[in-house]
């Protein structure tokens, strides 16, 4: 998998991404949902009031996506709530950064590191 993560402090690359992965919080269900998207404006209208995009990563491959979100998918819970609220303490809503900037190659996270265990 081609890596091509920019952490947001760093500076902004203007490439066109054809693939993102997101994790989305519900305050109420306490529940992580990584998903993959074509189309982020759109998946992010549909984020309701119980819930926080907490991670967003682009990419230029639409492949990569998926397996970099199969790749979230395969770790624990707490091995994926470490990662985030690594470079997330906070979990703030994320939706603000990302919205209106989706062509331009910016992630607030670094690379997630794993395990090999399930959630």
């Amino acid at each position: 998998m081609r890596e091509r993560s920019i952490a947001q402090s760093d500076i902004s690359i203007n490439v066109e991404l054809f693939g993102w992965v997101y994790i989305i919080t519900n305050s109420i269900t306490q529940e992580l949902m990584v998903g993959v998207t074509l189309n982020p404006e759109k998946r992010i209208t549909r984020v309701t009031e119980n819930e926080k995009l907490v991670y967003y990563r682009g990419f230029t491959n639409p492949f990569d996506a998926m397996a970099h979100k199969h790749m979230l998918e395969e770790l624990s819970m707490e091995t994926l709530m470490h990662n985030v609220t690594q470079q997330n303490p906070t979990l703030k809503n994320l939706i603000s950064e990302i919205g209106g900037k989706v062509k331009e190659f910016v992630s607030p996270l670094g690379e997630i590191k794993g395990e090999d265990t399930k959630h």
